[in-house]
């Protein structure tokens, strides 16, 4: 089978990796993707090596051991840094003779600091290459107006030199002048020049994630340049670069360079950075495809790579439309963009960009300095018992086919052999790179937040199902409002008293509403979307649009609504990112980014969380890979009930682990049952099937848990304890967990990326709508049995509520569990009456609970109940409603799409042969389910 990215050198481009860290060498990934990939060099930056730093233990001993020889941050950052780049530099020998010095360079970055200094930048220049003492190294130096004279400088010197940093054609034209000036001054004193390298780095998308929002401006608001705008959309980074090509071929066919030539000297090549990509509608070798042709060098992140290396298409194309290219350059001029502008504020900001993360790095290396061996990368531990061993031989055989390797190179067959299963994986991983992906677009994000308040909104609604959801309440519950931030309410139900009471709640006129829905087909929260818009519109008219954005997959249904109705904006997040692992894409980060929440923070704590994680890590040492062989292991030998034990600061997060787990891993007759909410209990109140996770946040400081769970791991049950630092930290939770899911699934031969069993219960519920809409109402089956407060129905008659409850409890068997469905008002009194419940039937059946509030569970666990194994023993409870809703342009109400939703799940259970009773207890929840409690206690009391 053909590799595109060996292919790709037949065109005279060379690959290089933008990526470095120490595990890479020593794991032997760097050596294979050299052999097996034709790589041909690295970059790096301060950026990548503080993720690697913070986020890994490849760094550990060194530092501990620079820490007590008396080095100083900075110290410890050149020696870590020189050795990396030493290394890899040696593994790239081969590269470096066999191209005769063409390629195999390795680039270290100068003090970002140092970019408006010239002469520090050469002394740091000289510096650092005498450090290296490798002749296969370029020092890098940003293209400022200060940076020119020390490139000149340098090359005169005979030290390589990686252009970084550049974004403009004029400013381009004055690198490559530097270049060869440096190369006359050394030909004029008479030195060779036959070894000097130099590339010229032009970041690439970063061009069009400043030019693309002005365009979408214009689009939206000029009538006579929306069409122009439009056409050169997504353009003016491959115009930059195909027009940089053609000055490259200019300026090194001069007489000048001819001159140079004839003493051996050899052009700088162009070199495309920042070529990932960065929107949801673009390709994802948008920056690679385009731009193959000889004599340049494309710097990619593994995400890249592994894109390119699986669809990439090779051509000579850096050459095509030309004249294209120049006709987008002048359009942008010509609808108002000075790209000369853009570029500028881009070296600006790419400047910052470097400075953060360097003045991050240090201080970090301070912290690891000061507390040297006691410092620890992360807090997870498997206390497994007699499992240990099992658990151990399962990462064994993970290590030796070399799992890690084709997790991240995204190979499908881990999970499924069959093509149409292998296709449906692929689109659905975008998830890994979701931080780095969404890291260049915090500035959209915090500027997007900074709008919304000045224009004077003092609230915000996210409207959604399932994982549009869940990551935002986590948020909204976990995290305290920040600055001026705005307070966040969550609508994941289609119970009308809880919308009725949002809605009297708030400002509406003041308010901001959040559709989001990955399809942008999801029925609720295009419902509530209608409810709110109906609501606002009567506030003010033709207006109402600019109090609602949308949060979606691109050319949805939900996108072409959001331009009918003039919503203020639409996030488009990214195809390949899953409802369920969407919680660090668009749906979790706009309503947290409103909230005040830090962005940057949270994605920095995530991607720590993938660095720990990488290809690069042993198995054994991977938080998430060995987590998720765990618990794909366990629930193999009959410990299939994960149960969330978790801080009082992070109760929501079990609600996010519960959908995450249960939909990726509850299919094909098998999965992991999570269990998130119930109390902790005596060991003696569990079964045999139980795994524990106690998730705690170091300032909650809770002891009483912390006792119970050490009885949990005295009396034998296994059980992960996770700390974290602070309530950032969950931003790793989000990632560690969907790893650990993702290979759980693996383990257990499912794809857990897809949800087979959801859709019946939409089927169902929309089939019994449409009765409604025929018959005006929904057919009622005749009850079981009926008390004053309730009716139970249970698919045949009974004569005594006692002994039908008892006749459907006598059907668990150990390993089953009883499992709550209330689509009922969330209230506090009703939680605890529901708490209550599960608790008793718990310690009396010794069966693990859980508990749901529809329809938010049928977007959650609600495909475990169909799609799991058949050992659940579930309880339906359904209620009148006190008020009722309409929805707009429906002949329905929210309170009958409710029932229908609680019908049609019914009706999806007792397909699948499930153990159900339906209960409906009319108006007075709480007396029904305090009759309900006393008649379970009858009905057990021989237990």
């Amino acid at each position: 089978m053909s590799n595109p990215l060996l292919d790709i050198r037949k065109k005279g481009q060379s690959i290089w990796l933008d990526f470095l860290r120490r595990g890479m060498i020593i794991s032997g990934e760097l050596k294979q993707l050299i052999d097996e990939d034709g790589l041909r060099g690295i970059t790096s930056n301060p950026a990548i090596f503080d993720k690697v730093i913070d986020g890994s233990k490849d760094y550990l001993a060194a530092i501990e051991t620079l820490a007590l020889e008396g080095k100083s941050a900075a110290e410890i950052y050149q020696i870590l840094t020189v050795e990396d780049v030493q290394q890899a530099a040696d593994l790239f020998q081969g590269v470096y003779k066999n191209t005769e010095w063409l390629d195999g360079y390795i680039s270290l970055e100068v003090n970002p600091h140092l970019a408006h200094d010239t002469a520090k930048t050469i002394d740091e220049a000289r510096h650092l290459w005498n450090a290296l003492g490798r002749p296969n190294v370029l020092i890098k130096v940003p293209a400022t107006l200060e940076g020119l004279p020390a490139i000149e400088q340098l090359i005169s010197e005979a030290i390589n030199v990686n252009v970084t940093l550049l974004f403009g054609l004029d400013r381009y034209r004055v690198v490559a002048d530097a270049f060869i000036s440096g190369i006359e001054k050394r030909v004029k004193a008479g030195k060779s020049v036959e070894q000097i390298a130099s590339v010229a780095s032009f970041f690439l998308s970063r061009i069009d994630v400043m030019t693309d929002p002005l365009l979408e401006k214009i689009m939206a608001e000029n009538k006579n340049k929306a069409a122009m705008a439009k056409e050169i959309r997504g353009e003016s980074a491959i115009a930059s670069a195909k027009l940089a090509y053609q000055i490259y071929k200019e300026i090194y066919s001069t007489e000048r360079w001819k001159n140079l030539d004839l003493y051996g000297a050899r052009p700088q090549r162009l070199l495309w950075a920042s070529t990932s990509t960065k929107n949801p509608e673009y390709s994802d070798v948008k920056y690679v495809e385009p731009l193959i042709g000889p004599s340049t060098v494309n710097t990619m992140p593994m995400e890249t790579i592994n894109a390119f290396r699986d669809h990439g298409k090779v051509g000579n194309t850096l050459e095509n439309d030309v004249e294209k290219a120049r006709d987008v350059i002048d359009k942008l001029m010509e609808v108002g963009i000075d790209i000369s502008e853009i570029t500028q504020n881009l070296e600006n900001e790419g400047v910052e960009k470097f400075n953060k993360p360097y003045d991050k790095l240090m201080k970090s290396l301070e912290n690891k300095r000061k507390q040297a061996s006691k410092e620890k990368t992360d807090r997870q531990y498997l206390r497994l018992g007699k499992f240990q061993k099992v658990v151990d031989n399962r990462m064994a055989e993970m290590e030796k086919a070399k799992f890690g390797e084709r997790f991240w190179r995204l190979d499908a067959s881990l999970w499924k052999a069959d093509e149409k299963s292998q296709n449906q994986i692929n689109n659905s991983l975008g998830w890994l790179h979701s931080p780095e992906k969404m890291a260049d677009h915090i500035s959209r994000l915090e500027e997007f937040a900074a709008t919304i308040i000045n224009a004077g909104f003092k609230h915000v609604v996210h409207m959604g199902m399932g994982g549009s959801s869940l990551a935002p309440l986590v948020f909204e519950r976990s995290f305290k409002k920040a600055g001026s931030g705005l307070p966040l309410t969550i609508l994941d139900t289609t119970d009308p008293g809880t919308i009725i009471k949002i809605e009297n709640k708030l400002p509406l006129k003041d308010t901001l509403f959040i559709v989001a829905s990955k399809s942008g087909t999801t029925s609720e929260p295009l419902a509530f979307g209608d409810y709110f818009y109906d609501k606002i519109k009567r506030l003010k008219g033709d207006k109402a649009g600019e109090n609602f954005i949308a949060i979606t997959d691109p050319e949805s249904y939900l996108v072409k609504l959001a331009n009918e109705r003039k919503f203020r904006a639409v996030f488009l997040n990214f195809t390949d990112i899953g409802g369920r692992y969407s919680a660090l894409s668009y749906f979790g980060l706009v309503p947290a980014a409103l909230m005040g929440i830090p962005v940057e923070m949270i994605l920095e704590r995530a991607e720590r969380m993938i660095h720990a994680c990488s290809s690069c890590v042993k198995v054994a040492d991977n938080p998430g890979f060995s987590l998720g062989a765990a618990i794909g292991e366990l629930a193999k030998n009959g410990h299939d009930k994960l149960t969330f034990v978790v801080s009082k600061s992070l109760t929501t997060l079990g609600l996010w682990l519960e959908q995450l787990i249960a939909e990726s891993t509850g299919k094909e007759g098998t999965g992991i049952l999570p269990i998130a909410g119930e109390p902790v209990g005596d060991p003696s109140v569990y079964g045999d099937d139980r795994v524990f996770a106690y998730l705690s946040l170091k300032e909650d400081n809770d002891t009483a848990t912390k006792i119970k769970i050490d009885k949990l791991i005295k009396a034998g049950q296994p059980v992960i304890t996770i700390q974290l630092e602070d309530i950032n930290d969950i931003a790793q939770e989000f990632l560690r967990w969907e790893i650990a899911t993702a290979v759980a699934g693996a383990i257990l031969g499912i794809n857990a990326f897809d949800q087979p069993n959801v859709q019946e219960s939409k089927d169902n519920t929309k089939r019994l709508l449409m009765q409604v809409e025929k018959n005006g109402g929904l057919h009622e089956e005749e009850p079981a049995f009926t008390t004053d407060s309730m009716k139970f129905y249970a698919g045949q008659k009974s004569d005594d509520e006692i002994a039908l409850l008892r006749n459907f409890l006598k059907q668990a068997a150990p390993n089953c569990y009883v499992s709550l469905q209330a689509y009922l008002t969330e209230e506090p009194e009703t939680d605890k009456l529901l708490q209550e419940m599960r608790t008793f039937l718990r310690d009396k059946l010794h069966l693990a609970s859980t508990l749901g509030y529809g329809p938010r569970f049928l977007h959650s666990t609600g495909q475990y109940h169909k799609g799991g194994p058949n050992d659940g023993l579930f309880l339906q409870l359904t209620a009148d409603d006190s008020a009722d809703a309409p929805i707009p342009g429906k002949p329905y109400s929210f309170g009958t799409l409710k029932k229908a939703q609680a019908l049609g799940d019914l009706e999806a259970l007792r397909k699948h042969n499930r153990r159900i009773i339906s209960v409906h207890m009319g108006k007075d929840v709480p007396k029904a389910l305090e009759n309900l409690k006393k008649a379970f206690a009858e009905a057990l009391s021989d237990k």
